[in-house]
């Protein structure tokens, strides 16, 4: 499978429709802050009315589960690197519906989750064991000032697959993970069935999430 990834400079910005129309995410805890295209769907501000919980089951003994934006959703870890096991601080979607006739795309995120099973620098850089790792000699990449190690990883299943870049940073004493996301289908279909997911579709999908990512700062 083609890696989603297109290596360029961080920490400049991106030309074009992916510059539009910004707004600024802040952390609650003020951690951390980027901007990022309103087109993106925001992931953790969406889901199913609370219930009287206990230990994650509701009072009539149904499980409580989230309720995600399409855009959000996918057979794999979406909203993180797969295999990295990190506490999700935020994730944006690229909305599905702008490519729905192109069945191949099925869903590309940018995010930002702390590894909390880590501890030290040394463990933070080194990746994570469970990671399908497509390529680990990408190299440094400093994202405003701030120095991050560059994976690329993925996960491939019989229908399909996901890949894209993780960059690890240890900050203050945690181990910090922004990445990268895109899902692809292969299922097949007839000639002129459906439309083409294009080189230039794909460059539109990477601009607006490289967007947040090159603007990312630690704000303490």
């Amino acid at each position: 499978m083609k890696t989603f990834i297109t290596l360029v400079t961080l920490g400049f910005a991106i030309a074009g429709p992916a510059q539009q129309s910004l707004k600024t995410f802040t952390n609650p805890e003020g951690l951390f802050r980027f901007q990022y295209s309103d087109m993106l769907v925001n992931c953790m501000s969406q889901h199913a009315p609370a219930s009287p919980t206990k230990f994650g089951i509701s009072e009539g003994k149904q499980p409580v589960v989230p309720s995600y934006p399409d855009s959000c959703m996918s057979q794999g870890a979406i909203c993180g690197g797969p295999g990295s096991e990190g506490s999700i601080l935020a994730c944006f979607a690229y909305p599905q519906e702008r490519l729905k006739d192109k069945p191949h795309f099925v869903a590309a995120t940018f995010f930002v989750s702390e590894i909390q099973s880590v501890k030290t620098k040394v463990e933070c850089l080194k990746g994570s064991p469970n990671w399908f790792v497509i390529n680990s000699t990408v190299g440094p990449t400093t994202i405003n000032h701030v120095a991050f190690k560059t994976f690329e990883i993925g996960d491939n299943w019989t229908s399909g697959g996901q890949s894209g870049p993780a960059y690890r940073t240890f900050h203050n004493g945690k181990c910090y993970e922004l990445g990268i996301q895109t899902v692809i289908s292969r299922a097949e279909y007839d000639p002129g069935t459906v439309k083409e997911f294009t080189k230039n579709d794909q460059a539109e999908v990477e601009g607006r999430l490289r967007q947040a990512l090159t603007s990312f700062v630690f704000l303490k």
